[in-house]
């Protein structure tokens, strides 16, 4: 009777056990999955974090950036990675202990990536995978770890960590990007109904989002200011998403009138060209480092423009003419305050584009491949040197150490 009365208690101890093994494995289970539910995609830093590690590194900003964006998901996917290992079933024999630190990290990625993709609406290229991959793997090697020693404090490490980056990006502070740009959509949104329509509306909202600061304002704010500006016309012309990589909400009322602003926009009469433009300017003004995501999001809106129409080498101008309006106004402080010296008054579409494009549109894939062979080959590559030669010919798209108005110019 005793001896029964022991072995009653021993099951009674054992069930209370595992019923508690498995609240924690469930528990752990639901808040990873609740973690990559909140949070953003793509995983982009606040620029507040950016600027701190700038300030204490003292390094460029699109290093800070980089390491900023790499520390952030680095903390966060070895977080998950560490809960994963909680939710997961102990197995005491060596080989299925090794089997399951290789199959978990790759089911902790797999549905990490499942529901990126379903939230940002593409998947990310390799490099953007690689880190979150990575620090996952190392998240459930210390899970496994620690699970048989202090699973307590470790549990309540990996919870201040992902609650510490959650409250990061659902309270951000406007940063000073994020305050510039905001004021460069106010500005449009209060120009939008006495601009011209049709081409000329094109480089007069240019115009307008240039005139948010003055054109000599310090060196210090010269560049952020020609960031901002082109990324608020981005906005306008190009996407609304544009705006959640400078902590700006898309779905926002302000956003949302800016973008309003495309209607009746065009370039050489043509409507798709000035998304090209503008969506490829306002990514290039970013300084994003992982512009992998970001090209996601512009190569599905231009894809979506171009559906049924094929490859157009005519797009591609437009594509390259954002970029180096981008490069041409943010390269250097000179050549930031030069740029907004032009732009005081309004520019010239010649400056900003070429009178005629005369190049292959609409080309089917195998039209394609016939002409050209394909992307990368001696053709196609011909093909864009006389693409930049043109652009050469757009005096806006080249960076300029002088003023429009200084007279060693003439």
């Amino acid at each position: 009777m005793v001896q029964s009365g022991h072995d009653g208690t021993r099951q009674r101890r054992v069930s209370m056990v595992t019923s508690s093994d498995t609240r924690i494995r469930l528990g752990a289970g639901a808040a990873a999955l609740l973690a990559l539910a909140i949070m953003p995609a793509p995983i982009l830093p606040p620029h507040r974090i950016a600027e701190l590690m700038q300030a204490a590194l003292h390094v460029d900003w699109k290093i800070a950036y980089l390491l900023a964006a790499i520390l952030l998901q680095s903390l966060f996917y070895a977080s998950i990675g560490v809960l994963a290992a909680f939710a997961a079933r102990r197995i005491n024999s060596p080989h299925g202990r090794v089997l399951q630190l290789v199959l978990l990290p790759l089911v902790c990625i797999f549905v990490a990536l499942c529901i990126r993709s379903f939230k940002a609406g593409y998947l990310p290229v390799w490099v953007n995978a690689a880190v979150p991959a990575i620090a996952c793997l190392v998240g459930v090697i210390l899970g496994f770890g620690y699970l048989h020693r202090n699973w307590k404090v470790s549990l309540s490490i990996v919870v201040l960590v992902i609650g510490c980056v959650l409250w990061g990006f659902l309270y951000q502070r406007p940063t000073a990007i994020s305050k510039a740009t905001e004021a460069c959509l106010r500005q449009l949104v209060a120009a939008g109904p006495y601009l011209p329509q049709g081409n000329a509306r094109f480089a007069a909202l240019l115009q307008t989002a240039f005139r948010s600061a003055p054109a000599d304002s310090n060196s210090e704010d010269a560049i952020l200011n020609n960031r901002a500006a082109i990324v608020a016309w981005g906005i306008s012309l190009g996407h609304p998403q544009l705006a959640r990589f400078v902590g700006l909400d898309p779905q926002g009322e302000l956003v949302s009138q800016a973008f309003a602003l495309h209607e009746g926009t065009t370039l050489r009469d043509r409507h798709d060209w000035t998304q090209h433009y503008a969506l490829s300017a306002g990514l290039a003004a970013l300084e994003n480092p992982l512009v992998s995501d970001a090209a996601g999001l512009m190569k599905e809106q231009l894809d979506a423009l171009t559906e049924g129409s094929g490859f157009s080498f005519g797009d591609l101008v437009a594509d390259r003419a954002g970029v180096r309006l981008a490069n041409a106004a943010t390269t250097s402080e000179a050549a930031a305050k030069a740029m907004r010296l032009r732009l005081q008054n309004r520019p010239d579409t010649d400056d900003l584009f070429p009178p005629v494009v005369d190049f292959p549109e609409n080309l089917s894939t195998e039209e394609f491949r016939r002409r050209f062979g394909g992307v990368g080959t001696p053709r196609y590559r011909r093909e864009l040197i006389k693409i930049e030669a043109e652009l050469d010919r757009c005096t806006a798209l080249t960076p300029s150490l002088q003023s429009p108005q200084d007279p060693d110019m003439h």
